[in-house]
């Protein structure tokens, strides 16, 4: 799952904006054992919005496996959506290396420079006017949120060669917390052997939090094994 590296990012650095800030921290636990931690953050105005983050591997996973994560991203803000315009990362998950920067504003997002580590033909973006790059994808999915609109996230993903969609329907409410149920799709721009395991399951689950409901939990499976990050 290509959002593994992504989704173990830690000491996220505060960037330029400083209107709105908002901050999470998770543990990450990968086959039952510690990973990292993760801070997501962004500072978001009312017509931008930025974020940047770094993660190494800590823990025994990380005594087994060197992971390492520098991601940015800055865009504009329309209404309640968080429009990605440009996004750079500089990922070593242990068997790929990727250093990329994507343009996703105006138009169709493109891949401006720098190496995806990939040899499948890249996705076509044609009709991905509206996708959203991969932190992105993290902070819209695990900001706090009203009840209401809790489970009713789905988005076209783009890293600058695959395209994948995640979506986050199932609801499943019980007491305080309410769990939505969700799934990676691979769409394109990724190698046969990815694509084995097309749909990969992935849940989030939140906590009454006052006026908000608040992402505590979240479950998905990677090509290492399930992996967990509970909110500290």
């Amino acid at each position: 799952m290509r959002i593994l590296p992504l989704a173990l990012c830690a000491l996220l650095a505060s960037p330029a904006l400083a209107e709105d800030q908002s901050s999470m921290r998770f543990e990450v636990r990968l086959l039952g054992l510690k990973a990292g931690m993760i801070e997501i953050a962004a500072n978001v105005t009312e017509s931008a919005y930025a974020a940047r983050t770094k993660f190494r591997t800590a823990g025994l996973v990380g005594a087994l496996k060197r992971v390492r994560a520098d991601v940015e991203v800055q865009g504009r803000v329309a209404g309640d959506t968080l429009k990605p315009q440009t996004y750079s990362e500089a990922i070593d998950d242990g068997s790929r290396v990727t250093n990329v920067k994507v343009r996703f504003a105006p138009g169709k997002p493109r891949l401006i420079s720098g190496d995806t580590g990939s040899s499948a033909p890249p996705a076509d973006t044609s009709t991905l006017t509206n996708a959203i790059d991969p932190l992105t994808l993290l902070y819209v999915a695990l900001r706090d949120q009203p009840r209401d609109e809790v489970c009713r996230f789905e988005a076209d993903v783009f890293d600058g060669h695959r395209h994948a969609v995640i979506s986050l329907k199932g609801r499943q409410p019980n007491g305080n917390t309410i769990t939505c149920n969700g799934s990676y799709r691979r769409v394109a721009g990724y190698s046969d052997s990815e694509r084995e395991k097309r749909n990969v399951s992935i849940s989030v689950t939140y906590v009454d939090a006052g006026d908000v409901m608040r992402a505590e939990r979240v479950a998905f499976d990677t090509k290492l094994g399930p992996a967990v990050m509970d909110r500290r």
